[in-house]
């Protein structure tokens, strides 16, 4: 029976898509036309979140008897800008109980033992992230086609950001805190090959990177990373895996380029991926995205998912018919890989990735 593999396109040089969409809540318009020529910073859509109103129980929170008192505790005026985390009611001394706001916007109405915060209406404009042409513009939403590389990973902390590509110094992202570099690494794309640490996420986010690639990240940092204003994507996934070496040369050929780092969160049943795309001159040894309907094969060029091979990348020599007992004690579908590294392993078809080169 034929098996069909995911997806994880790693190429030096291939046709990429890429669609930009406003987000659901937003209201907004796209700006370009079938046809039109796009770089990398140009506007393709423009949209604005409408301003909601948070409401507040003071009342509760400062243990208040009368819900009127609520007045005679503010600490900024109603029809005043405030600023998320800022104290807006309470004791006017630093000791007590206060309420912060929790978001950006005004101050609209404090009484009956409530505070409603106006947000701050958010203006989304949405880049194009890459060199290239539209060729399908939806009401909400634009596609673009481009060549270049592309390298889609394993996880992202949900945020974007388009920036140059720089290595990490070889002694970790660690080192960054303790040396005089000034305005090094602020707004580029830093590539560190060892996995991500909890200060590593700290140095990310004090020296303003734009993003962050890593391999890997021990799964109790999620919620930090998720929280961390740098772009966030992963190649390989929780634990502590160092990046592949033929990975991490593909990506040192390209520093100081600009890329764009789209560092999605992975959702269920979304087939859209994290991703870096980095826009080049077209060359002659352009490879064509997988086709999906194509299932595992001969010479078929993999990528395997789980340890002990994880990362490597190799060909199918071989797809046994029947299944082989593993080391493990299971009898799964299985096929013989001939890996970059060396030697031919023996691997579950469930843990092999379809990529392009």
């Amino acid at each position: 029976m034929p098996y069909y593999p995911d997806q994880r396109y790693i190429s030096e040089m291939t046709t990429i898509r890429r669609e930009v969409a406003l987000p659901d809540d937003a209201i907004g318009r796209v700006r370009v036309q079938p046809g039109d020529k796009v770089d990398i910073r140009d506007e393709v859509a423009r949209g604005m979140i409408p301003a909601r109103h948070r409401i507040i129980e003071a009342q509760r929170t400062l243990r208040l008897r009368n819900p009127d008192a609520i007045k005679e505790k503010l600490l900024v005026k109603v029809g005043e800008r405030v600023k998320a985390d800022q104290p807006i009611a309470g004791d006017p001394k630093r000791r007590g109980r206060r309420v912060v706001s929790p978001v950006n916007g005004i101050l609209a109405y404090a009484g009956e033992g409530r505070i409603i915060i106006q947000e701050t209406p958010r203006v989304i404009k949405l880049e194009a992230g890459v060199r290239g042409r539209v060729v399908e513009v939806h009401p909400r939403s634009v596609v673009m086609e481009t060549v270049g590389a592309l390298v889609q990973g394993v996880w992202g902390n949900g945020r974007s950001t388009i920036a140059a590509l720089r290595m990490a110094p070889p002694q970790g992202l660690e080192s960054i805190r303790g040396t005089d570099m000034g305005e090094g690494y602020r707004n580029e794309i830093v590539i560190t090959p060892h996995p991500l640490t909890a200060s590593g996420l700290k140095v990310a986010e004090a020296r303003a990177f734009a993003g962050l690639i890593a391999p890997s990240m021990p799964a109790p940092l999620l919620q930090a990373a998720r929280e961390n204003k740098v772009a966030v994507l992963l190649t390989e996934g929780f634990g502590r895996f160092e990046m592949t070496p033929d990975l991490l040369d593909m990506l040192m050929e390209f520093e100081g380029l600009q890329a764009a780092l789209d560092a999605y969160l992975p959702r269920r049943y979304e087939p859209r991926r994290p991703e870096i795309v980095i826009n080049r001159v077209r060359g002659d040894n352009l490879t064509p995205l997988p086709d999906p309907l194509i299932p595992l094969r001969r010479d078929t060029l993999v990528r395997v998912s789980r340890a002990p091979y994880l990362g490597q990348v190799g060909r199918i020599v071989d797809l046994p018919e029947a299944p082989i007992l593993l080391e493990t004690g299971l009898r799964l579908p299985c096929a013989r890989v001939d890996l970059s590294l060396g030697g031919v392993a023996t691997v579950p078809l469930a843990n092999l990735e379809l990529v392009g080169r």
